[in-house]
């Protein structure tokens, strides 16, 4: 017995003619208002193809129902009744989708029939995890439930149109942002393809793209491309011929390095190079005295250990310093720069700003994500990499591509074929008291590596414990310090005047180290005050609701769901930053007729708004400036209508600022001094904020 599709039961059906389902017609969306003639094919044969294969569902929503059949008119139909109602159908679900091996820019809307059908378990899987009733609400890509205020997006046509698209589907604004292009191939027809890497993604997720595909700032990095192959390959490349030469980059972004070097490290800097100059960015007095010590102990060939207290920009004496033998024709590189995976994004920064023309390969990430970066940023050749079951080798002769790589201290060991078989100029390991043993692997492993000069960089007092001194020593210089025995035993009463001098006379050419009150004298003593502030009363109205909403969670002894702990408190802090943070009292405030909240209500409703009021009128009669930090995005849109509604002059940085936009809003709040407020998230802090 044959059984409907869509309800289950029997009866009168209709039958597919390629396949075995069945229909009633009143089933079939629209429903059909009689058999029809001829050949029928059903909903799903008729289903088209996708065009790829979805490697994720975004969002879905209910769209409207397909056009309404018109039923035929019957032969002995009274003329004097009413024509017959249309049969209208049912809405429809279409979903959002990311295509695999395609990037966000791609993204696109399909059927709920067209996942059931290719995409099985997929769909089921999201259908088990997701309400199916209710479209989710907008995931904007920033973390905001409602996205930027309406006055923002009339200031920027183009986000509003990119939000409208793509970001309250979840998209960050940032991964459609090109980083750079990795490599370029041509397809049959002679049209050049090139691979992106995007910004805050993986390389794993990189994509090919047409060059003729619609991206801003795209003929830029292809430019940007183009000249580093012929700035590395020291020959003159060619571009396709579609690039738009109107889009050439400056003669300065083309400069080479000189072949020969032009400088002499042994002669100090009175002051900091025109290369640095040019970065807009500024070293402080003890800064050049770093790097004057570093080019000269690179010039004697004596390896280092800059030991300078936390705080002080070793980061930045470092990267300077290989920024000079790279621009005063010491060396090209390549430099090889180990740290704590938790800081390479702080190097990356510095890097980018400090050593503008330096080609920086962040080698981290999962084994997929450094296949493409040994495949397409060790070098341009095809070839480069000698391939065998596990080992990975570079050939000799191949031609490096990056002046930097940046790695952690994990895959110098896990990597140590393909990173062992590439000859570098400098190595330089961050927080290097991870070598204080000469038993461990990544002691032993680096030891193995081809390195003509080493940087070692701690913020620890190092002379406090001996043997870990004469550890990084015995890593530096192995020909002299190689009897730990004979070092302790040497320096047994360190409390001895005599032995101290002996140990600072040895570890001269060595170490350098500073402290932050011989460099900075007339700093002031940091203060730090915890101001503890009242809730207002609808604060304790949403803090009563969460703690109730999750009471048993928080009364449980050592059970319980970590996950809702961990919501409840996070709740809890969002409620203490501003009750206007949870979609129903945001949909309840009032607000102006540009979308703004009014200002009075926005500031009663959080106690820190109230406090914040108070405080900013008295620094600003005081002629001070603030900055502020938040976590919360959405905080800082609440933040900027409260600025408004006070009247304050203001620059904002985000995760959607990025680049040359950032720089931009910095130094207008250090050249304009009414402006009065500077606000971002605590996890993208501009650096360099003078005043």
């Amino acid at each position: 017995m044959e059984f409907c599709r869509v309800c289950k039961d029997g009866g009168e059906l209709l039958c597919c003619d390629t396949c075995p389902s069945s229909y009633h017609l009143h089933c079939l969306n629209p429903p059909l208002p009689e058999i029809p003639n001829g050949e029928w094919l059903c909903p799903r044969c008729m289903c088209p193809p996708l065009k790829g294969k979805v490697q994720r569902i975004l969002h879905w929503i209910w769209r409207e129902p397909p056009p309404p059949l018109t039923p035929p008119e019957l032969p002995d139909m009274d003329p004097n009744l009413p024509p017959p109602k249309p049969l209208e159908g049912l809405p429809e679900r279409h979903f959002f989708v990311k295509w695999a091996g395609l990037s966000f820019w791609h993204c696109s809307w399909v059927t709920e029939l067209q996942l059931e059908l290719y995409h099985t378990v997929m769909y089921r899987n999201y259908q088990r995890k997701n309400d199916m009733d209710d479209p989710p609400p907008f995931d904007y890509g920033s973390g905001d439930e409602e996205g930027k205020s309406e006055k923002r997006k009339s200031k920027d046509p183009m986000y509003a149109e990119m939000e409208e698209k793509f970001y309250r589907y979840g998209i960050k604004p940032e991964w459609m942002m090109i980083h750079r292009i990795l490599n370029h191939s041509f397809d049959k027809k002679g049209d050049v393809h090139y691979l992106i890497k995007w910004k805050d993604l993986s390389y794993d997720q990189c994509t090919w793209e047409n060059e003729d595909i619609d991206i801003p700032e795209f003929e830029h990095f292809i430019q940007c491309y183009w000249n580093h192959r012929e700035l590395m390959l020291g020959e003159d490349v060619r571009p396709p011929r579609k690039l738009n030469k109107k889009e050439k980059l400056t003669e300065e972004k083309l400069e080479k390095p000189p072949e020969t070097p032009n400088v002499d490290p042994t002669i100090k800097f009175d002051k900091q190079p025109w290369y640095i100059d040019v970065t807009g960015g500024t070293l402080h007095p003890y800064q050049l005295e770093g790097l004057n010590w570093l080019r000269f102990s690179w010039a004697q060939g004596t390896d280092t250990i800059l030991a300078d207290e936390m705080g002080l920009g070793k980061t930045v004496q470092t990267i300077v310093y290989l920024y000079s033998l790279y621009k005063e024709g010491h060396s090209k590189g390549p430099f090889l720069v180990s740290a704590p995976l938790s800081t390479i994004i702080n190097w990356e920064r510095e890097f980018e700003l400090w050593a503008p023309h330096f080609y920086v390969v962040t080698y981290t990430g999962d084994k997929d994500s450094r296949a493409v970066i040994r495949e397409n940023e060790f070098s341009f050749e095809d070839n480069a990499i000698k391939c065998g079951k596990k080992v990975f080798r570079m050939k000799k002769e191949a031609q490096i591509k990056f002046h930097v790589l940046l790695t952690s201290y994990e895959l110098i060991t896990i990597d140590q074929a393909i990173l062992g078989s590439i000859a570098w100029a400098c190595l330089v390991v961050d927080e290097a008291h991870r070598l204080k043993n000469n038993q461990s692997k990544f002691f032993r492993v680096l030891n193995s590596y081809k390195i003509d000069y080493k940087l070692l960089l701690t913020g620890t007092p190092l002379q406090n414990n001996l043997e870990e001194l004469f550890h990084l020593l015995n890593f530096l210089t192995p020909e002299r310090f190689n009897n730990l025995e004979g070092f302790l035993e040497e320096f047994a009463d360190i409390s001895k005047e005599d032995q101290i001098k002996k140990l600072h006379d040895l570890l001269g050419p060595h170490m350098l180290r500073r402290l932050k009150v011989d460099v900075f004298k007339n700093m002031p003593a940091k203060t730090e005050l915890i101001v503890r502030v009242e809730l207002s009363q609808m604060q304790k109205k949403y803090y009563k609701f969460i703690l109730t909403r999750n009471f048993e969670a928080l009364n449980s002894k050592g059970g319980g769901n970590q996950v809702s702990l961990l919501n409840i408190m996070m709740d809890l802090k969002k409620c203490c930053n501003h009750p206007y943070l949870f979609p129903v009292a945001s949909v309840e405030a009032p607000v102006l007729p540009n979308g703004s909240y009014d200002g009075n209500s926005l500031v009663k409703s959080s106690g820190k708004l109230i406090l914040l009021q108070k405080m900013l009128k008295k620094l600003k009669e005081g002629g001070h400036r603030v900055l502020i930090f938040s976590q919360m995005t959405k905080m800082l849109d609440l933040l900027e209508d409260f600025l408004e509604y006070e009247g304050y002059k203001y620059e904002r940085i985000d995760g959607g600022i990025t680049g040359g936009l950032r720089q931009e809003a910095i130094d207008r709040f250090n050249g304009n001094f009414f402006f009065f407020f500077f606000f971002g998230p605590s996890r993208a802090g501009p650096p360099s904020l003078v005043h």
